[in-house]
C-alpha cells in the first residue's frame, strides 16, 4: 500500500470519526432539550398542583393526580388520592381564605418516564377548620414522583417532612 493510499484510508477515517462525533452531539443535544423540556413541565404541574390546593379544585387534582396517588404528611400519615379529593371537595370555600403557600427551591431529576422533583413548601396565615381558627407559619422540605403515562406526566407519590424555617 502506497504512502497517498494510506493517507486516503486515514482521511476516510478521519471523516467517518467526525461524522459520528456531529451525530452523537446532535442526539446528546436533543437528549438534553427533552429532559429540560421534561424538567419545565413537571415544575409547571407542581405550580399548577398547589394553585389547585389553595383554590380547592378537585377537578384539577383529579387531572393532576395519578389513580394510585398517595402522600405521606409530616405526621407520618398516609392519605390516598380519594381521601385527598374527598377533602378538598368537603372543605368549605373560606377555609384557605387567610392562608398563603408557596412552594420554592424546586429541583427535577428527569429519569425517562419518570421524575423526582423536590422543593420547600411555606404555609403562613390562619385556617378554619371545624369552626376553629388555628395559625399556621411552617415550612416543609418535600418530594414529589411524577410518572410519564400516555403521553402525559402525574404525580404518583408525595412525601413531606417540617423544617425549621431557617433550614
Amino acid at each position: 500500500m502506497g504512502v497517498s493510499m494510506v493517507v486516503r484510508v486515514v482521511m476516510l477515517a478521519a471523516v467517518i470519526a467526525l461524522t459520528w462525533s456531529l451525530a452523537f452531539a446532535q442526539n446528546g443535544s436533543r437528549q438534553a432539550t427533552h429532559m429540560r423540556r421534561a424538567e419545565q413541565e413537571i415544575e409547571r404541574l407542581e405550580r399548577q398542583r398547589f394553585n389547585a390546593y389553595l383554590k380547592l379544585d378537585a377537578s384539577a387534582l383529579n387531572r393532576i393526580m395519578s389513580d394510585n396517588y398517595t402522600s405521606v404528611y409530616a405526621n407520618g400519615q398516609v392519605v390516598t388520592k380519594a381521601q385527598e379529593l374527598e377533602s378538598i371537595k368537603s372543605a368549605s370555600a373560606s377555609v384557605l381564605a387567610k392562608l398563603s403557600a408557596t412552594i420554592g427551591q424546586l429541583s427535577v431529576h428527569h429519569f425517562g418516564t419518570s421524575a423526582v422533583l423536590a422543593g420547600v413548601l411555606t404555609i403562613k396565615g390562619t385556617i378554619v377548620w371545624f369552626q376553629k381558627e388555628t395559625t399556621i407559619n411552617a415550612v416543609f422540605r418535600y418530594t414529589a414522583l411524577y410518572v410519564k403515562k400516555l403521553r402525559r406526566w402525574q404525580i404518583v407519590s408525595s412525601q413531606y417532612t417540617q423544617i425549621n424555617p431557617a433550614d
